[in-house]
């Protein structure tokens, strides 16, 4: 928020630091100074109010926090009496139908107010701050608003029909133009005013056209409302309209401030306008008093860690406008962010100087906590799958009765799902019972955007089942990989990803089961028949692999192929292994041989490849499938595989024909399986 420098000088009784100095002050007590301007004949500070110190919106409330900060005096504006005086005008009558969104209602009538311009030096401090200048009527209300943080209304007396005025909540879709000439179209339930035949102000945020100060205005209707943060705050985001009045609202305007704000408004009016006060109206059916809370010095040590004398946290809470009573202190009704000791304390501490209290070290040894292994492993896994160019998902733990229905369930996956009682809509009435349908959601979410790219997803988090038992849940990890287009190579670099996070954690025997291969959990009918894999270790199903079935992805009008995994964190993890075998690399140079064959459709590579290692012996280092091939030129029913054999000892340089010898080896054991035909 813009401050005048010279206006803050009016609260302070002796002279102010200068506008640099005063910032650092600022900013080491209390709040952040984003920048200071040089204006004509002044220097605006723009400070950044945080969003619980409603009170210090205004050139009072920041006042206040710098006289206390220098220890300075705290002078207060001129001010007039709310005595009423016997007029012409008929009785003004308020009505207030949302009394819980209007804690306090007052407003003064003037008679005989003389429009006219204000005096040069309010028109330059408005401006200079952002705000035109248009009456002494209007520009008195934006003044107070800056100086005391209470935003004041004027309407013309003579424009408010029948002369009354009713605050309620607004029907769908009433209308009503503000005094900028916009046309808004109301939701149900903001407030507004309305007199006997029309609405007339839009409550909190704006003014309405019809009952504006105008020329012929004479008498008029000045009002310090205070009206509920929260509804307002929600008001100028449906209708997307802003102004400081309605930002000053969001923050909280102290109710006992309204009285105040039209005492101090009459004293401006009646200098630089003329008018005399007819009618006082004030609604307040429960005053807001301060509260107390209980401050001890031993409390404030225990929290800071520096013993400040009582005789100095007094006098810090008084300059703050506390007022303090042994170790009872009552909490003016600006601070409504003051309500427990510890604020107090807080309040003592910045004020003190947080940067006064000596840096000490914690006393006591620090001992680290134990190391939780399993969360270690499970970040490894988040991290092998980031590497590898996945991106994590953070999902809802529900789906909806729409995904039952879309995503295929059968009747005996929907009796497995676990219904929450107080569903917050049809989008969230079961407990999901596997990672995979949001995962998908997320495909289709995203393919549109990047139409080339192969879109790649996964998540950890728990996974819920009805049971015998009673609900089950359990830690899960999934991905999904979907590439742009249709391809035989997208289950094996699945695959291959789930060979990799395998070797992260030191696990060696897992192996895929394709024979009727069916989830232990979770839904078969998710997946695609013949492209898909149980993931076992030993005999133990920890994990599914696989296409997802075209049904499902019909249902959700996916037209690209996916291949996903979900493993059981927890029967993945107690296989792990923390201990690792060092294997130094060896000193003596490798040799490369490619080999192509010629395999029925049905062989799988891992068993090509248990035989080149089996039959190739410890020459063999490493070998890696670089081509699959399968296409009309091949013979019907075959494929062409062709891999990389890496030849290597330990203890010596290979000879062309110990490499060869080998190879002749490798080449003879291939050929022995009926159907393998070495190219």
């Amino acid at each position: 928020m813009l401050f005048s420098y010279v206006w803050l000088q009016e609260f302070i009784k002796t002279q102010l630091p200068k506008p640099e100095k005063l910032a650092d002050d600022l900013a080491l007590h209390v709040f952040e100074v984003e920048g200071i301007e040089k204006a004509k004949n002044d220097t605006i500070v723009d400070v950044k109010i945080l969003p619980q110190r409603g009170d210090c919106l205004s050139h009072m409330g920041l006042g206040r926090e710098i006289a206390a900060i220098e220890k300075k005096e705290l002078l207060e504006p001129e001010r007039a009496l709310l005595k009423a005086q016997e007029g012409t005008l008929d009785p003004l009558k308020v009505s207030i139908e949302n009394r819980e969104f209007v804690p306090r209602y007052t407003a003064l009538v003037v008679e005989g107010v003389s429009l006219g311009s204000s005096p040069q030096w309010m028109q330059e401090r408005l401006e200079s701050l952002g705000i035109n200048a248009i009456n002494n009527v209007v520009d008195t209300t934006n003044y107070i608003m800056l100086e005391l943080g209470q935003p004041l209304h004027a309407f013309d007396f003579s424009k408010i029909q029948g002369y009354v005025m009713n605050i309620r909540g607004a029907r769908a879709g009433e209308r009503l133009t503000l005094l900028d000439e916009t046309e808004i179209i109301l939701p149900k339930g903001v407030l507004v005013i309305e007199d006997q035949n029309r609405l007339i102000d839009l409550a909190g945020i704006k003014g309405g056209k019809v009952s504006s100060i105008g020329k012929g205005t004479r008498n008029i209707v000045l009002q310090a409302a205070v009206f509920d943060r929260e509804k307002i705050y929600q008001t100028k985001k449906q209708i997307n309209y802003r102004t400081t009045a309605a930002d000053i609202y969001s923050h909280g305007v102290d109710p006992n401030l309204a009285k105040t704000a039209l005492e101090r408004a009459l004293f401006l009016l009646q200098k630089y306008g003329g008018g005399k006060l007819v009618q006082v109206i004030d609604i307040y059916p429960k005053p807001v008093k301060p509260t107390v809370v209980q401050f001890s010095s031993a409390a404030a040590e225990k929290l800071l860690g520096v013993s400040i004398p009582k005789k100095e946290t007094d006098s810090i809470l008084k300059r703050l406008g506390f007022k303090v009573q042994g170790q009872r202190v009552s909490v003016p009704t600006w601070r409504a962010d003051v309500m427990i000791p510890e604020d107090l304390v807080e309040e003592v501490g910045r004020l003190h100087g947080l940067e006064a209290i000596p840096a000490t070290f914690p006393h006591g040894s620090v001992v680290p906590p134990e190391e939780n292994q399993d969360r270690v492993w499970l970040e490894q896994l988040r991290d092998n799958l980031k590497e590898v160019g996945f991106v994590e998902s953070y999902n809802y733990s529900f789906v909806g009765e729409k995904d039952v229905t879309t995503l295929g369930y059968s009747e005996k996956d929907a009796s497995l799902l676990v219904a929450l009682q107080n569903p917050m809509s049809e989008d969230f009435k079961y407990l999901r019972m596997n990672l995979l349908d949001n995962l998908l959601k997320n495909i289709v979410l995203n393919e549109r955007a990047f139409p080339d790219k192969t879109l790649k997803f996964f998540e950890t988090e728990k996974v819920f089942a009805q049971t015998l038992k009673g609900v089950e849940e359990e830690l899960c990890i999934a991905f999904v990989l979907a590439p742009p287009s249709r391809t035989s190579k997208a289950f094996l670099e699945a695959k291959g990803i789930v060979d990799s996070l395998f070797s992260s954690l030191g696990i060696t025997d897992a192996w895929y089961d394709e024979f009727k291969a069916v989830p232990d959990k979770g839904r078969n009918a998710l997946w695609q028949e013949a492209k898909r894999a149980e993931i076992k270790i030993g005999n133990a199903e920890i994990g599914f692999l696989g296409e997802i079935s075209s049904s499902v992805l019909n249902g959700l009008g996916m037209k690209r192929q996916v291949v996903a995994m979900e493993l059981n964190v927890k029967k993945l993890l107690t296989h792990a292994l923390e201990e690792r075998e060092y294997r130094p690399p060896s000193k003596f140079p490798p040799a490369l041989q490619d080999i192509a064959l010629l395999v029925p459709r049905d062989v799988r590579v891992e068993d090509v490849v248990e035989v080149m290692e089996r039959s190739g012996g410890e020459l063999v280092a490493d070998i890696d499938l670089f081509d699959m091939y399968e296409g009309s030129e091949l013979p019907e029913g075959k494929k062409s595989l062709a891999f990389h054999i890496v030849y290597q000892a330990e203890d010596r340089t290979l000879t062309g024909k110990e490499v060869e010898t080998v190879h002749k080896i490798i080449t003879q054991a291939l050929e022995e399986n009926p159907g393998w035909e070495v190219r």
